[in-house]
């Protein structure tokens, strides 16, 4: 791999890389990392003062190279800004995004978060989970250690997954790699299947908790739940994740389409 994370991000506007295909998810460029492309972007056109707070992405066709990312400040006000990005390749615009951005003070309202789940495996004793990479080719930017018994594909009674998770290529901006890494287990839906299937995000919408941009961390412990799935294969998920030390760091939901 001759490029890293970092780099795809940090590639302007035009992202061409010769080992593209290893920044794949199930078809094309992985969501999350599509979505943080997408924040990159965008971040650049608004100051440095403002945090992010969501981000909302719609995933049009699967993203392949030659990329090329546009982005735009829709409103700057005294507190949000919105701004909002495309990401297009040669068959036309496949990514969409929106996202708000807050120079807002801290209030003294009352505060509270998802608790991280208990019950787990330790991060060091839990067992590393394998991902074929011809199936999710971008697992080889990352470790993942299964936190419960649910595992993708493997029949399970609960649409459930957790994993601890960190990546093995270096993303400095916080932003960005929660983006990705809120994005990095296999879809929860798929723990109740037992042959290997694609369930791809059609939308997922990304919130940011407020000390998310001022955390350190390596490691974090993402949580998948599938909530609802429905006769026409539309699957509606839910995701948490923490820092090691039990900050909450952000939220997404998810609407995906079984394949």
């Amino acid at each position: 791999m001759t490029v890293s994370l970092a780099e795809l991000l940090d590639a302007s506007e035009r992202i061409q890389s010769a080992d593209h295909q290893s920044f794949n998810g199930f078809n094309g460029l992985h969501g999350g990392l599509a979505i943080a492309a997408l924040v990159h972007q965008m971040r650049a056109r608004v100051g440095a003062d403002r945090r992010l707070v969501s981000v909302n992405g719609r995933f049009i066709r699967p993203l392949t190279g030659p990329i090329v990312v546009d982005a735009d400040v829709v409103r700057n006000g005294s507190t949000l800004t919105i701004a909002c990005a495309t990401a297009s390749s040669e068959s036309g615009t496949s990514v969409e995004a929106n996202a708000i951005f807050s120079a807002g003070s801290a209030r003294r309202d009352p505060v509270f978060a998802p608790k991280m789940p208990s019950g787990i495996a330790d991060r060091p004793s839990a067992p590393v989970v394998q991902i074929p990479p011809e199936f999710i080719p971008i697992s080889q930017r990352m470790e993942i250690r299964a936190a419960t018994p649910e595992l993708p594909y493997s029949g399970s009674a609960l649409p459930v997954l957790c994993g601890w998770i960190r990546l093995t290529d270096e993303v400095p901006v916080v932003e960005e790699r929660i983006t990705i890494l809120i994005d990095s287990l296999a879809p929860s839906y798929t723990a109740l299947l037992t042959e290997l299937r694609a369930v791809p995000t059609i939308e997922m919408s990304i919130q940011l908790s407020a000390d998310a941009a001022d955390s350190t961390f390596e490691w974090v412990l993402v949580r998948a739940s599938t909530t609802s799935a429905d006769a026409h294969g539309f699957v509606r998920e839910t995701i948490d994740i923490w820092t090691e030390e039990g900050l909450h760091l952000a939220s997404c939901t998810q609407l995906r389409i079984v394949r």
